[in-house]
């Protein structure tokens, strides 16, 4: 590597430093309140999903040593599958390394340069990404907005396929992807519906399926892309839907082909997951009490809360420099929060970013409300 290269890279992570971009890895002291953390359900440190891990430790060691292809593929990994085709009620599943893995790996396999994929223009990296390597001509609409869908969809007549990709949750405000309008565009057009719902699954819903059970959309999504690693507590990631494009995917998917297979252990805690939301046992309720009760509270003090539906909360406060100065107010007052800011969202109209997860304690809510409030009346955001 060269010394240009070098002095460049070091140059390029000032600039990061100096504009306040740069982010850095800390390990916070106990006293701090988490409130970035997507374990909605609080399932990590759950002891059944422990349990489930150890003993497929236990069976199967730690790594599989292989690509599911080839000699990666447990029995655990069956039963996982079988687990997340019967609670997304969809014919099949594969499972994958990571939820990252999976969109990349969804959209090479099935498209090419003949096809045309739509996508919401606040789609994930991963997303993005896989519809990049897939080299199919890519159509990003407007931000929710299916009447620039339509007119898009209108201009892509000679393509051989077509599809439209979207998340299921947005994670800069919680907003919930408008599937209704989506499915009726595709259904119109002829087009597949692919929804990652990596932040709904385990959080939306009246039995946590995410946002096609929120919005009455089960039967019309076609293909579902996940993880196990946020509201499911544990690790690695799935495409679930029809048949026909599973079989495709386990064929074809390079990360399936040329990765090695989900650890066991993960495995076996995501399995752990999916059971207990099966059964009814997850803390949902808890977990939209406490979502329901910081927005009360904030809104109640004068603060402009963005979602409600979702886990995730967007607390408006204005300009970036506001910005700064309260999530440091925040972070003194033992509340770690993610402050956004242009280009991640419009310019001046930077918010703060609440994760609520049913870990959270009535006194951990209690002080997060109290931060805010002491906080937004010093720099006159209320």
């Amino acid at each position: 590597m060269t010394k240009a290269h070098m002095a460049m890279l070091a140059a390029e992570s000032r600039k990061l430093e100096q504009a306040g971009l740069y982010r850095p890895e800390t390990i916070h002291p106990a006293h701090i309140v988490d409130f970035t953390s997507q374990d909605y359900l609080g399932l990590t440190s759950d002891p059944r999903l422990s349990t489930a891990a150890r003993a497929a430790l236990e069976t199967h060691g730690l790594g599989a040593g292989g690509s599911r292809a080839f000699t990666g593929t447990r029995e655990v990994h069956r039963e996982l599958e079988q687990a997340v085709a019967r609670f997304l009620q969809v014919p099949d599943a594969i499972v994958l390394g990571s939820g990252y893995l999976a969109n990349i790996g969804f959209y090479e396999a099935l498209f090419d340069s003949r096809d045309c994929l739509f996508c919401d223009a606040l789609v994930h990296p991963s997303t993005a990404e896989g519809i990049r390597l897939s080299s199919a001509t890519a159509f990003p609409f407007h931000h929710g907005d299916v009447e620039d869908l339509e007119d898009k969809l209108q201009r892509s007549r000679s393509a051989r396929f077509r599809a439209i990709a979207t998340d299921g949750v947005f994670p800069f405000d919680g907003r919930v992807a408008e599937l209704d309008g989506i499915c009726g565009l595709a259904e119109k057009y002829d087009a597949m519906v692919v929804l990652d719902d990596s932040l709904g699954i385990g959080a939306l819903g009246e039995t946590g399926r995410g946002a096609r059970e929120l919005r009455g959309m089960i039967a019309r999504v076609d293909v579902v892309t996940g993880t196990f690693g946020k509201a499911l507590g544990a690790g690695g990631g799935f495409i679930a839907g029809r048949r026909e494009v599973i079989e495709w995917l386990r064929q074809k998917a390079t990360p399936y082909l040329f990765s090695i297979a989900l650890a066991p252990p993960l495995a076996a805690a995501a399995r752990a997951a999916l059971d207990l939301l099966e059964r009814g046992e997850a803390p949902l309720a808890t977990l939209r009490g406490h979502i329901a009760a910081i927005k009360r509270e904030l809104e109640a003090r004068g603060f402009e809360v963005l979602g409600g539906e979702h886990p995730t909360l967007a607390v408006s406060v204005g300009g970036v420099v506001v910005l700064q100065k309260m999530v440091n107010s925040l972070y003194e007052r033992g509340i770690h929060v993610h402050g956004l800011c242009y280009p991640v969202v419009p310019e001046g109209q930077a918010r703060i970013r609440l994760e609520i997860t049913a870990r959270h304690s009535a006194q951990d809510i209690g002080r997060a409300i109290n931060a805010f409030e002491l906080a937004g009346r010093a720099l006159g955001v209320i």
